[in-house]
């Protein structure tokens, strides 16, 4: 875990401290669990069903049969 310094606005620090009373957790947990919820928005959902029809297989290949197996190595 890493030491970092924020600033916030008076009425963010009020806020964010009495939050921390009524949880009964520390401010840093509270703006941890925040900037988690704030990277899990920003993350792009994989829609695999955008990959269907995309490429040609091989022509004797099997790849309907492997798909689920051919896209974990196509997404590394």
């Amino acid at each position: 875990m890493k030491k970092t310094m924020i600033y916030l606005e008076d009425y963010q620090y009020r806020q964010l401290k009495r939050e921390a009373e009524n949880s009964k957790k520390g401010m840093a947990m509270i703006i941890r669990e925040a900037v988690n919820e704030y990277f899990k928005t920003r993350q792009k959902k994989i829609n695999y069903k955008e990959f269907v029809g995309i490429a040609q297989g091989p022509v004797k290949g099997s790849v309907s049969e492997r798909v689920e197996e051919v896209l974990r190595e196509e997404m590394k």
